[in-house]
This record gives structure tokens, C-alpha cells and sequence, in this order.
């Protein structure tokens, strides 16, 4: 017996020598199995700043959650892990992605009325994909199916209706919404069947499971181009807790978050988002063709979008060996093969714009506290603050939005679209204006440096426009009245150029233009930039001059006395006050037409580089004699410092030139629009001013948002004056 005892004990010995160390290095690595995969590192996206170096949008370095559901094993085991991540995320309050159009609680209804419109056509799609040879999916998803695609039709028409037309007016009404309580409880039946989900499981839990999972598979079928993030912004306890349970295939890694440090600017500073479908697969899509990859983010709107190549950043490309747990064991920069060197991501370039941040929201706040009060029938209005060489310093639509907020909550971005003032709509470069007697310095300009009167020939205002006795008038029984006599039975006498300007004699400009003819007036309008893209790089409409060939595209007639409205801001021109204000900077730094601009600088990541330095050159230049200049220029002194609107600038240390506007639009009841322009100082221009409120009655009542702007740019505290109308309907 004890031999035999003997030769176990010895054959055991054998077995662990033979084990360990013969076969332990063997045995080691298998334990040891490392699974070595790449992964791309994002860059770091670039600053944008104003032109004082004040950073308006930054980055914030933050910790994201993705998931790898490759590691996570059999579908049972994989919902295990997902279940006790989302109960780690509802005991730390971390909100997860999860876009599933459907209630959070049970009785399930679809919520397809505020999902965005790309969780609504992904969710369309997804339902195409599972339903196409399968009559149960088909079955399950057809009534949230329906319901989808009636808001897909009437979000469209919504668009439809609320963009501006090419007469400036909002093309249609907006239609009625789609009822949205539709159950959704089929749908989440076959959901919880399809993934595998535990019957016993609570109705609220399998939904943000389901959820979860729903992500995923609109990812893995092709529904959805975006990479799935299941939680961004996490903090060190939530970090912490999944550490803890040791989850397979939840990754937590660094990444960044863009910070708005304005809550100004809203309409022009734009946002980053993923890659739409669409913009994917569109015909030479500029992503595809510049490298990117579907999931890449990038910017969508504003200047994020403008200045995308100067922003973006090199992503990097990293090596990751994960062990058999799915754990990472190492991460190393990846080497490229041509220059040796590790393939680290590149952070992007920094943004320095033309945008000076204490202009901008001197405007915001002037406009916000002031157009309330100039009409009871006022809505919305814009401003525009340019340099004398098309620098863009503060551009502003009110009302206005948090853009910090709009586009994370659907439900706020849902009441923004609904709002009838439409708060996401930039007027300063969309909004389509009759100038109205801003005009008028064009009309002068033209019948000045064409010969065709002097700056000091002085014609006679009667209160209407007519030909001398005896000579054949034209214009058959149209004689437009000037506005003095119009609402005040009264005339301007007799007017030179530079008080034609300051009354804004509507008789004078008739007569101006009476000898120009249509064709001339254009083409000064034109050179002035109105009709005309700004060159902003920014979207923006170019809006239309008054004559033959716009009556002919809007499908009117041309007649010869459309001429007289022309001279003065009336009729189908149409601008924005982007244009406005530009035509303004051109007009007084003596005839050098810029292109508007928001770029300023590039520079490197580190600041310690100018990548780029924008040097804007003339679009054209217009002849305009020193005299003649002077003659337009002094008449909007006139306003400025003796007229109606002084009141608004005698405490300011320098001289305003200003002209005032009303556009008539509508029947003659409705409150016309206000506009309004100036520049400033008189001697040696440096801005030019350029603002717009619907309804707002007369173009003086916009003088104190001007005054206000101007007090911040010349050191001053801000105006008090009150913001009086001038009661008058067309100037």
C-alpha cells in the first residue's frame, strides 16, 4: 500500500514540475493573452475669441462612457452589465443617451413631436431596416411609423412657412401640429422579445435598457452614423462606482466638452454636433472629401462651421491592449510609419475675430431693454456694428437664445421653433428689409457724381412731386407726397443736398432720381453692395435693388413711377442690416467697398504662432469727390448733432452722423419698420451702425440704441436718454 502511496505522490510531483515549470512560461501567457486593438484619439478643437483676446467659446476637459459590447459576452451576461450601469446612473444622477422616441414610463406613448429631427429620421429608419421581411416588426412599429413621418411632413412645413420671402415677408402661416399620444406599447414589447430582456423585469428598468440597447442597434444596422457616447461629463464618484464593479466593456476616457464663456452672440458663435446622414452621403461631400469619418463631431452652424479647417484639430491614433477581462492592461501612441514620430493628436487652431465683446453686448442688452418700447406692435429687430473696413464688431438679433442650453434640451429647442418672434432666426444677416430713407444717400451720391445736380443746387419741396408748368410729366397721375406734407400738410421749402438729407425731403430724392433713370440708380445701389453678397462668411440673403429686372423675377410689373419709390428706400429693394451697415462703412471711409468679415487672426494652438492674418482688400471702389462726399456726409451730420435725434448723442465725446428711416410694409395702418444708421466720429469715421425693428413706427427711436452702443466704444457710461418716436410714416 505504501508503495503505491509512493508512486502517486511522485506522479503528482511529475505532473506539477511538468506544469510550472516546464510548461509554466506556456501557461503564463495564456493567463496573460493580451487583445491589441487601435483606437482613434480626438483632437482637441480650437478657441474662438473676440478682438480684445476675450474667449468666447473654450473647451473643458471632461470623462466620457462608451461601451464595447464585444467583450460583454452572451446576451444575457451583456444586459447584466448594462443593467448595473444604468442602476450605477441613477444612483449618481447621470443622464445617459438614450433617443428612443418613446415615453420613459409606462403607459408608453411616442414622443416623435420633440425628438430632434435626426433621432426622428434615424428612428425611421431603424424601424425600415427590422421591419423589411419581418410582418412582426412591421406590425409593432407601424403606428409610430405614421406618426413619424406626419411630423417629418410638418416640420418641413414649418420651415416652409416661417423662412422670408423674396417680397421680405414670412412665406406662409405655420400648419397645425400632429397629435402626439400615440401608444408605444407594441413597439416596446417586441423591443424587450427582440433584445433579450427579462419578462420580470420592471417596466421603467427594461425601458432604459431597451433604450441602451436601441442606440446600439442603430449604430450596428446603419441607422445612425454617430458614434454612440453613453454618458458624457461624468464625475470621479461615478468613475469610482464603475471601477468598483469592474463592468466589461464600459470604457470611461478623457475627452472635452465645448464651454460657451458668452451668453451673447448666440446667432453667430454656431455649435458643434455630429455628421448628419445626409451631409454624408451627399453628392462631393465635403466630409468625405477632406478626410473625415462619420462619427467625426464638427461645427454646424455659425462660426464654428466658417471656420471648421482652422478649428478642427490632427486626431491621433493610439494602441490599446486589452487583457481576456476586457480590461486595458496598456496604451501607447501608435508610430507613423513615414516619419518615426507617435501619432498624438494635434490640437486645432484658435479663432481671433473682428467681434469685440463689449460692443456685442452693449447691443444685445440696448436692444433687449429698448424695442419693447418703441411700438405696441413691435416684434423682432436687429444691429449691426462694422468698421471702416468690413470688420464685423457686433451683430445681434433679437430676441435672442441661450445657445449653451438650446440644442442639449429638445424640449427648449421645440419652444424656440414654436415661438412666433422666432428667437433662432439671425435678422441681422436673413432679415430682408426695405432701407426706407436710409436710402437716400445712394439716390445723392449717384445724381452728384453723375453731373446731374451740385451739392448745392437747392430744389423746391411743394409737398408733392410735379413737373414745372408746362413741361409733359411722365409719370401719368402718380405724384408721391413727401412725408412733411403727408402728415403734416406742410413743405421743406427749398433744399440743398445736405438738408435734404437732414429733413429727409422725399421731393428732392424724386427729383433726383427723375434724372437718373432706374438704370443708374441701380447700378450705385449695387456698388454700394446692396443686391450683393457681403462676402460674411456666415449664410446670409444678398435681398434685391428696385427695378425691372427684380419686378420681372418676382413675377410683377415694372412701371416707370416704381422709380420715384426706388430713390427713396421703398418698393421691392430689400436689404439686411448687415448690408445696411456696410453701405454706411463704404459711404464714409470715402468710397472703398469691403467685404464684411468675422475672421480676423489664426493662430496656433499655443498662441505662440499667427497661423493666419486676414487682410481684407476692396471688393471695388467708388469715384466720389471729396466735395460731393462731403455734401452726403454733412447732412447726416446735421441730424446727428442738430436734427431730431441729437437728444441721443450730446453726451457722447465725439460728432454722430445719422440718417433715419420708416419702411412702410403692409397696408398703411400697420406700424411701418424702423431703421436707423449713423456713424461716428464725424471727422474720421471708425463705425458705422446699422439697425432694424419690425414694426418699431420711425427709424429716431432706434437713435438710443445706437447712442448706447457708441457710449461703450468711446468709453462712455450709457445713454438714459428715453427712446421717443418721431411719429412720422415714411422718412
Amino acid at each position: 500500500m505504501s508503495g503505491v502511496l509512493g508512486l502517486l505522490f511522485f506522479l503528482f510531483v511529475g505532473v506539477l514540475y511538468q506544469l510550472q515549470i516546464i510548461q509554466g512560461p506556456y501557461y503564463r501567457a495564456q493567463a496573460t493573452k493580451r487583445n491589441a486593438q487601435t483606437e482613434t484619439v480626438e483632437a482637441v478643437r480650437g478657441e474662438i475669441l473676440d478682438c480684445n483676446g476675450r474667449v468666447m467659446v473654450s473647451n473643458r476637459s471632461t470623462y466620457q462612457v462608451r461601451l464595447n459590447t464585444s467583450v460583454m459576452g452572451t446576451e444575457e451576461e451583456r444586459n447584466a452589465i448594462l443593467t448595473a450601469l444604468l442602476q450605477i446612473c441613477r444612483e449618481q444622477g447621470v443622464t445617459w443617451t438614450d433617443t428612443l422616441p418613446v415615453t420613459g414610463a409606462p403607459p408608453f406613448e411616442y414622443t416623435l413631436g420633440t425628438a430632434t429631427g435626426t433621432n426622428r429620421r434615424a428612428f425611421l429608419k431603424l424601424m425600415d431596416i427590422l421591419s423589411e421581411n419581418n410582418s412582426s416588426w412591421e406590425t409593432a412599429s407601424a403606428s409610430g411609423v405614421a406618426l413619424g413621418e406626419e411630423w417629418e411632413a410638418y416640420r418641413k412645413a414649418v420651415d416652409a412657412a416661417s423662412q422670408t420671402t423674396e417680397t421680405g415677408t414670412q412665406a406662409a402661416e405655420t400648419p397645425a401640429a400632429p397629435e402626439d399620444t400615440v401608444s408605444a406599447a407594441p413597439l416596446i414589447a417586441k423591443m424587450k422579445d427582440y433584445f433579450g430582456i427579462d419578462p420580470t423585469m420592471p417596466d421603467e428598468e427594461a425601458r432604459d435598457l431597451i433604450g441602451v440597447l436601441y442606440e446600439l442597434t442603430l449604430r450596428s444596422k446603419g441607422a445612425a452614423t454617430s458614434e454612440y457616447i453613453f454618458a458624457q461629463d461624468v464625475d470621479i464618484r461615478f468613475i469610482t462606482a464603475v471601477k468598483e464593479q469592474g463592468l466589461k466593456g464600459v470604457k470611461i476616457e478623457p475627452t472635452t466638452t465645448r464651454v460657451y464663456e458668452t451668453s451673447y452672440a448666440a446667432h453667430i458663435l454656431g455649435r458643434v454636433g455630429p455628421i448628419f446622414a445626409e451631409e454624408w452621403n451627399e453628392e462631393d461631400s465635403y466630409y468625405k472629401n477632406n478626410g473625415y469619418k462619420m462619427d467625426d463631431i464638427v461645427g454646424k452652424e455659425g462660426m464654428e462651421k466658417a471656420f471648421e479647417s482652422y478649428l478642427r484639430g490632427e486626431e491621433g491614433t493610439q494602441i490599446v491592449e486589452l487583457n481576456s477581462e476586457g480590461k486595458v492592461v496598456s496604451e501607447t501612441w501608435k508610430t507613423d510609419p513615414e516619419t518615426g514620430e507617435p501619432m498624438a493628436p494635434k490640437p486645432g487652431n484658435n479663432v481671433v475675430t473682428t467681434i469685440d465683446l463689449r460692443l456685442q453686448e452693449a447691443l444685445e442688452q440696448s436692444l433687449a431693454t429698448r424695442v419693447p418700447g418703441l411700438s405696441d406692435t413691435v416684434e423682432g429687430a436687429a444691429g449691426v456694428v462694422i468698421d471702416m473696413k468690413g470688420g464685423v464688431k457686433a451683430i445681434a438679433s433679437y430676441p435672442t437664445f441661450d445657445i449653451s442650453q438650446a440644442y442639449k434640451d429638445s424640449s427648449l429647442y421645440n419652444e424656440l421653433l414654436k415661438d412666433p418672434l422666432r428667437p433662432l432666426y439671425n435678422r441681422a444677416t436673413m432679415g430682408l428689409y426695405s432701407p426706407g430713407s436710409t436710402f437716400k444717400m445712394i439716390t445723392g451720391v449717384a445724381a452728384l457724381q453723375e453731373g446731374l445736380t451740385t451739392p448745392y443746387e437747392e430744389i423746391l419741396d411743394t409737398g408733392y412731386f410735379r413737373y414745372p408748368e408746362g413741361e409733359k410729366y411722365p409719370y401719368g397721375d402718380y405724384h408721391p407726397k413727401c412725408w412733411i406734407y403727408r402728415q403734416q400738410g406742410g413743405t421743406h421749402g427749398w433744399e440743398d443736398m445736405a438738408h435734404a438729407i437732414e429733413d429727409s425731403c422725399n421731393v428732392f430724392f424724386f427729383t433726383l432720381a427723375d434724372r437718373l433713370g432706374i438704370d443708374l440708380l441701380d447700378e450705385y445701389a449695387a456698388m454700394f453692395g446692396l443686391g450683393q453678397s457681403t462676402g460674411i462668411e456666415v449664410p446670409e440673403y444678398t435681398g434685391y435693388v428696385a427695378g425691372p429686372e427684380t419686378s420681372e423675377r418676382l413675377n410683377q410689373e415694372w412701371y416707370g413711377g416704381l422709380l420715384l419709390s426706388a430713390a427713396i428706400g421703398q418698393g421691392n429693394t430689400l436689404c439686411t442690416p448687415l448690408q445696411l451697415a456696410n453701405y454706411i462703412a463704404t459711404l464714409v471711409n470715402g468710397g472703398n467697398h469691403y467685404p464684411a468679415h468675422l475672421l480676423q487672426t489664426v493662430k496656433s494652438s499655443d498662441y505662440s504662432q499667427v497661423v493666419l492674418e486676414n487682410e481684407p482688400e476692396p471688393l471695388d471702389t467708388i469715384n466720389i469727390s471729396e466735395e460731393n462726399l462731403e455734401a452726403v456726409k454733412y447732412g447726416m451730420y446735421l441730424l446727428g448733432t442738430e436734427g431730431s435725434v441729437s437728444k441721443y448723442f450730446k453726451d457722447l465725446p465725439v460728432e454722430v452722423g445719422a440718417k433715419t428711416g420708416t419702411a412702410q410694409v403692409g397696408s398703411e395702418t400697420t406700424e411701418a419698420n424702423a431703421v436707423f444708421v449713423c456713424f461716428a466720429p464725424y471727422d474720421d469715421p471708425e463705425i458705422a451702425i446699422a439697425l432694424v425693428a419690425e414694426h418699431g413706427d420711425s427709424g429716431g427711436g432706434l437713435a438710443a440704441v445706437a447712442a448706447d452702443v457708441l457710449s461703450v466704444y468711446f468709453g462712455q457710461s450709457g445713454t438714459s436718454q428715453a427712446v421717443n418716436g418721431e411719429g412720422v410714416l415714411i422718412r
